[in-house]
């Protein structure tokens, strides 16, 4: 049944993946279709499998479903990182095909960096979690005051990014994209015993020979790393990596690793490719931004989880 199930989602993916790309339509030249349309739909595939599986590690991580990058501040960081670049702009002589990437990127970096400073590490997930919502806190301020300042088209380029969407990911990106993606879950694959060990808590995985702060670290860094990158060609999309293996657990009823890793990044996909579709098709002649779309779909998915759950 879980081979079953898997294989499905699967086949979902794929055909919401061809009817994004909409091969049927003869009248999108070569060109257009390898140098934009393909990218765009194969990025949002990454972005979703990505986002979905660094929720995966971050709800691990606090032993909360609820968890997601926002909570160590990785999110937050990552849009301060990509403001200054286009708020600073002018001042560096900054391109913005180079800001997405590095900026997003090192303000990513720069919230795990401080992360790192303020904790002496990641030993304590209570400190983790006060930490990161002070730093998202800080971050969301220092933005808001930049964009105070910033001109009519540096807050257009800025809203445009944070809204979310796919249309910026080119062919060239697709392989940057994908090998963090690649092997954090070959990675993390190969912890999934560690893991549901220290899913029981601090003293079950001492016992079973798992050092709980070794396991923190590998959860944070690998997490944070992809959820930061991502972020930096995408912008930041909320929900898929809180919604992805929410649903994962609740469908196939446990936690373990070794079943849930699969559906997780799966539906991670399918939660960013239907975004996409709607996002260029719902309307036509109007391109909707992903963000406010992917909390559309998961704030009732979770909303209904939570009353089903009462029940």
């Amino acid at each position: 049944m879980k081979y079953l199930g898997n294989i499905f989602l699967f086949i979902v993916l794929i055909i919401l993946f061809l009817f994004d790309l909409k091969i049927w339509d003869n009248e999108v030249s070569n060109f257009l279709f390898w140098e934009f349309r393909f990218p765009r739909v194969m990025g949002a595939v990454i972005t979703g499998i990505g986002l979905s599986f660094s929720g995966l590690l971050m709800q691990t991580l606090f032993r909360n479903p609820l968890a997601g990058p926002y909570l160590i501040g990785i999110s937050p960081g990552a849009t301060f990182g990509m403001a200054l670049f286009i708020f600073l702009s002018g001042t560096f002589s900054l391109s913005f095909e180079i800001s997405p990437i590095w900026g997003s990127t090192i303000g990513a970096f720069s919230a795990l960096g401080l992360q790192l400073l303020i904790n002496r590490g990641f030993g304590h997930t209570h400190r983790l979690l006060l930490t990161g919502l002070v730093l998202g806190f800080l971050f969301s301020a220092a933005t808001e005051l930049m964009q105070y300042f910033g001109s009519n088209e540096q807050l257009r380029e800025f809203t445009f990014w944070g809204m979310g969407n796919f249309e910026r990911i080119e062919m060239t990106h697709l392989f940057s994209m994908s090998s963090p993606v690649f092997f954090g879950i070959i990675l993390i694959y190969s912890f999934r015993n560690s893991l549901d060990c220290y899913l029981l808590g601090d003293e079950y995985a001492q016992a079973s020979g798992v050092s709980p702060v070794k396991i923190k670290n590998l959860l944070i860094w690998t997490g944070a790393i992809i959820a930061g990158w991502l972020t930096a060609y995408a912008g930041p999309i909320g929900f898929i990596g809180l919604v992805g293996p929410h649903i994962a657990k609740r469908l196939y009823k446990t936690e373990k690793h070794s079943k849930i890793l699969l559906p997780t990044i799966l539906w991670g996909g399918i939660l960013a490719v239907g975004a996409d579709c709607i996002a260029h098709y719902s309307i036509p002649g109007i391109l909707l931004p992903i963000n406010p779309i992917s909390s559309l779909i998961g704030a009732p998915i979770l909303i209904l989880s939570f009353i089903r759950k009462q029940k």
